[in-house]
């Protein structure tokens, strides 16, 4: 082995290293899965106010996409997004407000039943559960109605797939009183479920893979792997994506935090840009390569569409805040740099990350 391959080898060994030191452990996993179904059997007894609204609880963001990172310290939480979908009730049903209102009740009194002493908090689209000290767990709560049959129509006006309308569903906005507090059909919307299953399908050879290899160490030679959980494997894809968060937060962390690029655009760009590639260092250089690819133009406006609702533009703050486009493209460079080529690679900057 030559004085490059090497330097290669122990780059890709490093970058492994690296993403298997940022791995959140699987009892982590096995924790929020039990907590977010905790509150689901919650609101299913026979005393609960919304049982009769047959609510699905799930989860949603980093850990449905299995790329959540450790928290930097001690003093930082895992955070936790959960959904809780009335799916006998629709928006012209119940009003935004009111629907949370019913939420918040239920939230309140399992939290005195789970003995949690923090008071339910509430942000613009969420409610907040936090667990006491050193549990290092929070959840954002998000209520809401189904909404396929809505999503169907934008996804068919763009000539998109309308399968990934499946599980689309209708949210709260506080921020908008005027829609919030009375009954509408014009409810803000998220699919979380179409973005799981996007995310999939753009790694499904390397997820499947892994899958395979799951199971085969389960034991269980004969299960399909679409039983498998995404968050009970790694794949480079999502190996990268942590990195790149840790990276990201770093970088941030000695600037202004509030410029941070959003985890949903890193994301989003990072699974555009990456192409199968089997090594995570490789994915990591394909994705720094051309990840800005998939942001657009429209009208001296810049676009980084939803893959599951085209209407929805996840860059919409950066007319308002323009900094934070900059941002972005100032960090990408620094990372491009950071991690460069092999032979340009800094160890010391990796020590960093």
């Amino acid at each position: 082995m030559n004085a490059g391959a090497d330097i290669g080898y122990g780059y890709n060994v490093a970058i492994e290293k690296l993403a298997e030191e940022l791995a959140v452990p699987q009892d982590r996993f096995d924790q929020a899965e039990k907590r977010y179904k905790d509150l689901g059997e919650f609101l299913h007894r026979d005393e609960s106010k919304v049982r009769i609204y047959d609510p699905e609880v799930y989860i949603q963001g980093s850990f449905a996409l299995g790329t959540p990172i450790k928290p930097a310290s001690k003093d930082e939480d895992y955070d936790l997004d959960i959904v809780v979908s009335f799916r006998s009730l629709t928006k012209l049903q119940i009003s935004q407000a009111d629907l949370r209102a019913l939420l918040l009740v239920e939230l309140e009194a399992y939290r005195h039943a789970r003995g949690i002493k923090n008071e339910v908090g509430e942000s613009r689209r969420c409610c907040t559960l936090a667990y006491a000290e050193g549990a290092q767990f929070h959840m954002d709560i998000l209520p809401a109605v189904p909404d396929e049959a809505n999503m169907r129509t934008v996804l068919s006006s763009h000539l998109a797939d309308q399968a990934l309308a499946e599980g689309a569903i209708a949210i709260t906005d506080r921020d908008k009183p005027r829609k919030y507090h009375v009954i509408t059909d014009d409810w803000p919307r998220s699919n979380p479920r179409g973005f799981a299953t996007w995310f999939k399908s753009r790694q499904i050879e390397q997820l499947n893979e892994r899958r395979r290899a799951f199971l085969n160490a389960q034991g269980k030679v004969t299960a399909s792997v679409e039983d498998v959980p995404v968050f009970r494997v790694r794949t480079p894809l999502q190996s990268a994506i942590m990195i790149l968060k840790r990276h990201r937060d770093e970088w941030f962390a000695e600037r202004d935090p509030d410029l941070k690029v959003i985890s949903v655009i890193l994301t989003t760009l990072s699974t555009h840009a990456y192409a199968g590639e089997a090594r995570v260092s490789d994915a990591i250089a394909k994705i720094l390569r051309d990840m800005h690819l998939a942001i657009e133009e429209r009208n001296g406006v810049s676009w980084i569409t939803n893959p599951t609702d085209p209407s929805e533009n996840f860059a919409d703050r950066w007319e308002k805040f323009p900094e934070r486009r900059k941002s972005l493209f100032e960090w990408l460079e620094v990372a491009r740099m950071d991690f460069g080529t092999v032979q340009r690679f800094s160890w010391n900057r990796l020590d960093v990350i």
